[in-house]
């Protein structure tokens, strides 16, 4: 079954990404997959050197060529990557997309992912679909890798973001929402909170549909290291993740993904400018 042309062109793909671009190169080789022709994707390279500009640029040229890249610019820190991607998220809403797909750089799809997603969206409910879900999250809690927001629940989650909650997170949070300590204060946490005050939905699929790939020892450990050319680490890493055990003390949060599994039945602102 494939995706209606319609309920594509309604949708926009978000991808954060800053340090592994060679994840990012198999994240856009699965999309590229997914006959995503009538969808428009964006990739949001976070505040770098130009080096990794040049990489992201190849990858995208290589795996996705249709894909826009923007690039931050200098912005609040915050930690996780959390300013990039609320900020990627803003840029979906900001694009007049109906369904906004965040995929982050770390992210693997299977067949299956938009095909699921369509199924149960409906943009008249304040909506979250999440491409999978770990056992130790309640079945209410959003969770980021490979979800989709709708547009109307995007309307409440996009005014909370901005400087007032980058400068001062939990402070910013604790006066606009009732206290939710185990949601966390990242850009995850900020989708929580407005989920539960709204009385939104999270749906979660009976399988994933997506893989998690990123884990801590990630280039800090040498066995979990690469090298080389950006070239040489795609390759590398294609050839690791394969081989990575889900429960080496050294992994937090890692999913193998199943190559072949088959498809299931049924500036100072900050603002991030477009390369091209």
């Amino acid at each position: 079954m494939q995706c209606s042309k319609d309920l594509m062109q309604k949708s926009i793909v978000v991808m954060p990404t800053l340090k592994r671009t060679e994840m990012l190169a198999l994240a856009l080789e699965r999309l590229a997959s997914q006959s995503a022709d009538n969808l428009e994707i964006r990739i949001f390279l976070d505040t770098c050197e130009a080096s990794k500009l040049d990489e992201v640029e190849f990858v995208r040229d290589t795996y996705l060529p249709g894909a826009q890249i923007y690039r931050a610019g200098t912005h609040i820190e915050a930690p996780s990557g959390c300013w990039n991607i609320l900020n990627a998220i803003k840029s979906g809403y900001d694009s007049g997309a109906e369904f906004v797909f965040l995929i982050e750089e770390d992210v693997m799809l299977y067949p299956e992912y938009f095909q699921w997603h369509f199924a149960v969206q409906d943009s008249s409910r304040l909506l979250a679909s999440c491409g999978r879900r770990k056992k130790e999250y309640k079945t209410e809690f959003y969770t980021n890798p490979g979800s989709c927001l709708n547009r109307k629940l995007l309307d409440c989650v996009v005014p909370h973001i901005n400087e007032d909650y980058f400068q001062d997170r939990f402070g910013y949070l604790n006066s606009h929402f009732d206290v939710m300590e185990d949601a966390g204060d990242l850009d995850d946490g900020v989708i929580r909170r407005v989920i539960k005050q709204k009385q939104a939905e999270v749906i979660y699929p009976k399988a994933p549909v997506v893989a998690h790939q990123g884990f801590w020892a990630y280039q800090k450990l040498t066995q979990y290291k690469t090298h080389g050319t950006i070239q040489e680490r795609i390759e590398q890493l294609r050839n690791m993740l394969p081989s990575l055990n889900p429960k080496d003390r050294y992994l937090k949060d890692f999913e193998p993904f199943k190559w072949s599994r088959q498809r299931l039945p049924d500036d100072s602102t900050g603002a991030a400018q477009q390369i091209h």
